[in-house]
């Protein structure tokens, strides 16, 4: 499947990877922009520190996957690489999109620096 997606602004063809996360609230979606292969792990937890998504992806370069997500609102959003790049962030979208949770994007650039991002 080829999805083209609008990611900060700038638009790009990306190969999406699995069936997309319909009925899910909050979708979590990972891409990797890197020009090789790459691991990135992704936890997700409530405000209690209880984990509520846990996963390893395994993406080709150029793709976003976005066939997971979670029904419960979360706190905190962490990701990170075996090469040792991480982030950790509060889920706080500042963005006025009008929808039923704010879906989670992670995208591992080129550099190794993880960013993150959301979407309706």
């Amino acid at each position: 499947m080829i999805a083209t997606t609008l990611i900060s602004g700038c638009g790009d063809l990306l190969v999406s990877d699995g069936a997309e996360g319909e009925g899910d609230t909050i979708e979590i979606m990972v891409e990797n922009r890197t020009d090789e292969r790459a691991e990135i792990g992704v936890r997700v937890e409530d405000d209690d520190g209880s984990m509520l998504f846990s996963r390893v992806y395994e993406l080709e370069p150029g793709h976003l996957d976005s066939s997971a997500g979670i029904e419960t609102t979360p706190e905190t959003v962490a990701a990170f690489t075996p090469e040792g790049a991480s982030a950790t962030w509060d889920y706080r979208p500042d963005v006025d999109l009008d929808c039923d949770g704010e879906d989670i994007g992670i995208t591992l650039q080129s550099d190794g620096s993880i960013d993150s991002w959301y979407a309706c």
